[in-house]
């Protein structure tokens, strides 16, 4: 192979280097792409995690005086979890410029929810493991 007069050699190994290029660039291309699936997915998933925890602070606060709600949100996280791996999040309860809204974070990433009441005792900070208590305390929302 080495001692070729004609250039054959070389020409093969310009031709099997090529090949050996496009295949490693395709599986880069494949790697990159499950990763911003399963990136994609755990925000979707702590999306909907927040939506829940919206719905349930919104169902309260409609609801009136005395009303409250025991959320669980491990169970939550396990339902919503499609892979089996839990989502890692962080919500946060807030008034920011006048309304109430949830933020999540998971993994970098942030997404919020809305919400009706304006009215909190505090910041309220919320993971994903833990089982809460939400009352409406004479239109004030209150976590525990």
């Amino acid at each position: 192979m080495f001692s070729d007069d004609k250039g054959q050699a070389s020409a093969e190994f310009i031709f099997i280097t090529l090949i050996a290029l496009v295949i490693i660039g395709g599986l880069v291309t494949i790697i990159g792409s499950t990763q911003d699936k399963t990136q994609l997915g755990d925000v979707g998933g702590a999306s909907a995690l927040g939506q829940k925890i919206a719905e349930t602070v919104n169902t309260v606060y409609i609801n009136g005086n005395g009303y409250s709600i025991t959320m669980n949100l491990s169970t939550l996280n396990q339902v919503l979890s499609t892979t089996g791996n839990l989502y890692n999040i962080t919500a946060v309860i807030s008034n920011s410029s006048g309304a109430g809204v949830v933020s999540v974070t998971t993994g970098g990433s942030t997404t919020s929810a809305n919400l009706i009441p304006t009215k909190f005792n505090g910041t309220l900070t919320l993971n994903n493991k833990q089982v809460y208590t939400v009352t409406n305390v004479n239109g004030t929302i209150q976590v525990s």
